[in-house]
């Protein structure tokens, strides 16, 4: 049955003489406006005093991540399947950075190091999978006030919170 012919379903006619096509001509993109250029993002500045808060470069943080590795090469399976024994969890999300920063610091410091011992830190994932908290902790963890205290950190498994938490490894003190 071709679509012009006389002997149309009578439901077909009926639901093509209600229906309208979706566009009836093409835009006139004459005058449409162009789309602003986007600046282009700032370098990244060099880290100074010790202070290695959002402005570090991300060559530097991938030098000094490269220098020290994130976790033991036996915890990885563990890791990989979830199997972290937790001994104390933060949830840092919702505070600025700078106050997020100065609580892990305390909370680290007051932690019993009689042995080594994991921490979830919770940071949140922030707007679009990029948070402030979350792309800030490893520059934390690299500066000497708390890699004094941190043997290692990783992201945390999915039934800990996922890409939104790391577990943050501690030395034990002798």
């Amino acid at each position: 049955m071709s679509p012009n012919s006389s002997d149309e379903d009578p439901i077909w006619t009926r639901i093509k003489a209600q229906s309208e096509p979706l566009r009836k001509k093409a835009p006139n993109r004459k005058n449409q406006q162009k789309p602003e250029e986007k600046s282009k993002p700032m370098p990244g500045r060099p880290i100074r005093d010790g202070n290695l808060g959002g402005g570090a470069s991300q060559a530097e943080v991938a030098r000094k991540a490269a220098a020290k590795p994130p976790v033991r090469e036996d915890g990885h399976r563990r890791i990989r399947r979830g199997r972290v024994e937790i001994s104390a969890q933060i949830d840092l999300h919702g505070m600025f950075e700078q106050e997020a920063r100065e609580r892990l610091l305390g909370f680290l410091q007051n932690q019993p190091r009689h042995r080594a011992q994991s921490i979830l830190v919770i940071t949140g994932k922030g707007e679009r999978g990029d948070g402030v908290l979350r792309r800030s902790l490893a520059n934390w963890l690299h500066n000497p006030e708390f890699s004094s205290m941190v043997s290692g950190f990783a992201q945390a498994h999915l039934r800990h919170g996922g890409s939104g938490a790391w577990y943050v490894f501690l030395r034990a003190i002798k």
